[in-house]
């Protein structure tokens, strides 16, 4: 793939020195200072968004409103909708049909009982598609939680969004740069908790109605990055490798998005690099 074009989308201040001097003098807090002897970073990914959740500043903006498929991106909504419906507590029993879901993240069997938040962090963490679909068949089946995770979507404003499944496993669950970064802050500020776990390297958990306990490991390759503060991969044959994940940088929280990279794990250093260089904080 050739690389891509221009990608930064941040102001040029013509007159960077003048322009906070004046900021400062009105007690306005000042943004990053873009360094325009850094060049814009050379990557092959389809798209591209990272933005200051604090201040809503676009460090770098490419393609954000090409819709693409998300793979397990999914599983942060799907996490969002069971949290909000049905809370932490419930028992949720592994179906023949989750066990048959395609993987085997986390070990599952048909007939254990988990409660819901020892499932979600077994689907976060491990991006298990069985424990997605215990969770659909707990509402109802796939058609009942497409209803409810698609209107779920709307009201979040995620209107190039539509899902197929609960786990990304169909490439037809596809979404936007920009409608993925509305989901981050909104889980950020509604269900905090979620990237919370996603920075679990590993944790032990035991079925309620069974003895046997079973560590589950992190597959995120950025958990023991001392800057990540949360997130989630998805990959698939269509949608190669996306990642959505929140990074501090300077005094900032950073989301980041990367949709259809073809190494997410190089291109994502290469920006979060690029980034340090490239603006002044």
């Amino acid at each position: 793939m050739e690389p891509s074009p221009n990608l930064s989308s941040a102001p040029n201040f013509a007159s960077p020195k003048t322009s906070l001097s004046a900021a400062n003098q009105a007690g306005i807090k000042k943004g990053p200072v873009r360094n325009w002897n850094v060049l814009d970073p050379k990557i092959s990914a389809e798209a591209v968004m990272i933005q200051s959740l604090d201040e809503n500043f676009p460090f770098l903006n490419y393609n954000t409103y090409k819709i693409w498929p998300i793979a397990s991106l999914t599983k942060l909504l799907t996490a969002v909708l069971v949290i909000e419906e049905i809370g932490l507590d419930k028992k949720i029993m592994i179906s023949e049909r989750a066990v048959l879901s395609e993987g085997e993240a986390g070990n599952l069997k048909s007939g254990e009982i988990y409660t819901s938040q020892d499932l979600l962090k077994i689907m976060l963490l491990s991006s298990s598609n069985d424990a997605a679909t215990a969770f659909e068949d707990y509402f109802g089946g796939n058609e009942a939680f497409l209803k409810l995770i698609n209107q779920k979507a709307a009201k979040l404003g995620m209107m190039q969004t539509i899902f197929f499944d609960g786990s990304g496993l169909s490439d037809l669950n596809q979404s936007t740069a920009s409608d993925l970064l509305r989901l981050t802050k909104y889980t950020l500020e509604h269900e905090p908790q979620i990237f919370n776990w996603t920075r679990l390297e590993r944790f032990l958990v035991q079925p309620i109605n069974e003895s046997n306990t079973e560590t589950i490991h992190n597959i995120n390759p950025f958990v023991s990055n001392s800057a990540f503060l949360g997130g989630k991969t998805g990959t698939s044959e269509e949608a190669r490798e996306n990642l959505l994940a929140i990074f501090s940088l300077g005094n900032y929280r950073m989301a980041m998005v990367i949709l259809g990279s073809p190494n997410r794990i190089k291109e994502t250093e290469i920006l979060l690099e690029w980034a340090k260089e490239a603006y002044e904080f």
